[in-house]
């Protein structure tokens, strides 16, 4: 089951996903997604995904949609380790397209990428 982001309402995979969402835009950019979770969960960056998901849905914090994101592509190697990555539903393309990110996200995410492809090479 997808959920829909209380905060900016874009629609993750499950529970999990949006705990990560959430945490990872209140911790990379602060503003409203770190505000909502403070407001909520205060010792929220003690949790781990999975205990923060739960907390989510015990607390009907998050609303479940039926969204067609909940197919992944688990073939994608650009995104690396064969981990999949949501195709959004409208275009067939990845979430992760550059032309779907702002410049700010397509630098963080150029910048993961760098990150991984040098700790393969030392691995």
């Amino acid at each position: 089951m997808a959920y829909r982001c209380p905060v900016c309402e874009g629609v993750q995979a499950d529970a999990e996903h949006l705990a990560n969402h959430l945490a990872f835009t209140a911790v990379i950019r602060g503003g409203d997604h770190e505000a909502w979770l403070d407001e909520r969960f205060a010792d929220w960056g003690e949790d781990d995904p999975e205990t923060l998901a739960a907390r989510l849905r015990e607390r009907d914090a998050v609303e479940a949609v039926d969204h067609p994101i909940d197919e992944v592509d688990v073939r994608d190697s650009e995104v690396g380790a064969g981990e999949g990555v949501p195709r959004r539903p409208d275009s067939g393309k990845h979430a992760l397209d550059g032309d779907a990110l702002d410049e700010e996200a397509r630098e963080i995410l150029a910048r993961a990428r760098e990150l991984t492809r040098r700790i393969e090479d030392e691995e």
